[in-house]
């Protein structure tokens, strides 16, 4: 009798239909979250609105795919818990979890999974009971619950990714998937072919976004809804996404030694582009929200996508979000960072022109030897086996640049009569409009070719303001790097990170009026020729950024677009670039301020110090 009771009220819970819960309504009665979280007890999905539709489209019938583009710190990971925890509780079936690595997903488990059962009561037992058996199966990466088990797995594991029937498959961080779960193909659709015997299987897919046209994530996006987190203006009533472009900011910047800027934000401002009205950030998070779809057609194919930003955040301020991206300007690598954490977009590439003509067709006619705005002459040499290729460049404030002369010492490097011949290039005097004399301040020298016979010629002239320099790959070095001094060498090396600093080059070539544009002659009557022919530029856009993957991690290098083509103007534009800042230092405003001074006569120049190595970074220079 027991028996026949015991086996009704089974077949009772067996037959009885699965209550119609949304994930948000599920985690917004019964999600706790941990004590250490940054809002600890009870979940509310009314404090990141933006992730109610997400959640709710893992129990729309319509849809089987749902992917999310979004930047950091969004709250996107608890979206994830919750629809496992809702289906777990609710509508027990087989799911699965993939992080980026083995690794992330061991760690995602302990830190993330297991505080979550710990937490919400409802979940315990189910998980629980489970694990009292002392099942051998019942590990970090495998929680069986009742009536159903989450495997959590990395996408480089390929024998994880293929076996078992899953019917929720969600994806965390997909762009920082490797491209291939060892010879197996892509992780992400070898895990959901698993899906397939399932009517009614959801897969998510989760991720900020990398590099534009190599970001996963971002061509998911672009095969669903394509939904936009917007808000709503409080003056037209238009509905807009609240990004940088459209930021007012009051900031203070400065620079220090190394030339790495520090910014001060006072104040920001989202300006309409409709109606122009500017807005706090507590008008725009307090005012209407809502997606909009792009391509609402998708729905048909049973695909969601969704892309929130960082201004829509509760937990990221729009002051920290704007110093965050005017420190990182100009830096490639620290940008893109920005870019996919903050607001939620792929960072595009910069650095392929089609030809060297638009530059050409952008030279211009100087008002003289010098340029009337040249407040400082720097110069960059690129040593090579059989000669010294060399460019002055001029600069004023905000970094604008004028290119006054680029040509080549030809000889021997190891021969000391070739570098006295660039001692009569770099001891020349130019002349402004008014007459004023000015003569170059600082010389970079690249030392990575006949080594000894640079240290020898910079350690001979480091009262000339000669200095040896040496370049090292790798993104997210700052273009001046660190310095260093060579055994035995006499001399201060300085490091520049090349690759941002290409990027900086190849950023500038873009802007054409204002802090940062680069100026090129035309007239080809100054000393012979000035040097800035067809040949130079395409030398200067020889290069462009590539993507590299290595262990999963996609990451942008340069490579000649052409191999084995020159790039020697390039690397002078690099080298000066770097000259200067090192020249201008921690605060520009005053050097600018104090060398026009100095050239116009309103100021006394300071008296020289003795040079040594220590001094370096904050002599003055100024011929």
């Amino acid at each position: 009798m027991k028996t026949s009771l015991t086996l009704k009220r089974t077949l009772a819970k067996s037959i009885r239909p699965i209550r119609k819960v949304s994930v948000s309504a599920w985690a917004d009665k019964f999600r706790q979250l941990p004590s250490d979280s940054a809002e600890p007890g009870q979940w509310h999905t009314s404090r990141v609105e933006y992730m109610r539709e997400v959640m709710d489209a893992f129990t729309d019938e319509r849809i089987h795919r749902v992917a999310v583009k979004s930047a950091a710190q969004v709250a996107k990971s608890e979206c994830l818990l919750n629809i496992v925890g809702r289906f777990a509780h609710i509508d027990p079936c087989p799911m699965m979890i993939i992080q980026p690595t083995l690794e992330l997903a061991q760690d995602f488990s302990k830190s993330r999974l297991s505080r979550m059962i710990e937490d919400t009561k409802v979940l315990t037992p189910i998980f629980y009971d489970k694990m009292r058996t002392r099942d051998s199966n019942q590990t970090i990466l495998s929680k069986f619950f009742t009536g159903g088990r989450l495997v959590l797995t990395g996408a480089n594991s390929p024998a994880n990714l293929a076996s078992r029937p899953i019917r929720i498959l969600l994806c965390d961080e997909v762009d920082r998937f490797p491209p291939s779960a060892s010879k197996e193909g892509d992780p992400v659709d070898l895990a959901a072919k698993r899906t397939t015997t399932f009517w009614n299987y959801k897969i998510g897919l989760f991720s900020t976004p990398t590099a534009e046209g190599a970001s996963r994530i971002d061509l998911e996006y672009k095969l669903g809804t394509q939904e936009e987190w917007r808000h709503q203006c409080p003056n037209c009533g238009e509905w807009h996404v609240p990004n940088y472009r459209q930021m007012q900011v009051d900031y203070h910047a400065t620079r220090d030694e190394a030339g790495n800027k520090s910014v001060i934000v006072n104040d920001v401002r989202w300006q309409c582009p409709d109606c122009g009205f500017e807005f706090s950030e507590l008008e725009i998070k307090n005012a209407p929200q809502r997606y909009e779809a792009q391509n609402p057609d998708a729905i048909k194919n049973g695909v969601r996508s969704f892309w929130v930003n960082g201004f829509s955040s509760p937990w990221l301020s729009w002051k920290e979000i704007m110093r965050e991206w005017l420190e990182a300007r100009g830096n490639a690598t620290r940008e893109a960072v920005v870019c996919n954490t903050r607001f939620g977009e792929t960072y595009k590439l910069t650095g392929e022109y089609d030809d060297e003509n638009v530059f050409l067709n952008r030279r211009e006619d100087y008002d003289g030897e010098l340029p009337s705005k040249v407040l400082l002459l720097t110069a960059a040499v690129d040593v090579q086996a059989n000669r010294l290729e060399y460019e002055i460049a001029g600069w004023s404030a905000g970094f604008e640049r004028w290119g006054i002369v680029r040509s080549i010492v030809r000889g021997d490097p190891n021969n000391p009569d070739t570098w006295l011949i660039l001692d009569a290039e770099l001891d020349r005097v130019y002349h402004l409009p008014n007459g004023t004399p000015m003569k170059v301040a600082r010389t970079f020298i690249d030392s990575g070719y006949a080594t000894a016979a640079v240290y020898a010629y910079c350690n001979r002239n480091m009262t000339r303001g000669r200095f040896p320099i040496k370049g090292k790959a790798g993104m997210g070095l700052p273009l001046i790097y660190k310095y260093s001094n060579p055994k035995g060498s006499g001399v201060l090396l300085t490091i520049l990170g090349v690759d941002d600093g290409k990027q900086e080059i190849m950023s500038r070539l873009g802007i054409t009026d204002g802090d940062g544009v680069m100026h090129y002659p035309r007239d080809d009557d100054f000393v012979g020729k000035r040097g800035y022919d067809a040949d130079y530029f395409k030398q200067l856009i020889a290069e462009h950024r590539v993507m590299r993957q290595v262990n999963g991690i996609v990451y942008p290098a340069w490579e000649p677009i052409i191999p084995k083509s020159r790039n020697e103007a390039l690397d002078l534009a690099v080298y000066n670039l770097a000259c200067a800042q090192s020249c201008v230092g921690k605060n520009p405003e005053k050097f600018w301020s104090t060398r026009h001074g100095l050239l116009t006569g309103d100021a006394k120049p300071s008296k020289k110090r003795k040079h040594n190595s220590a001094a370096y970074k904050e002599m003055d220079l100024w011929q």
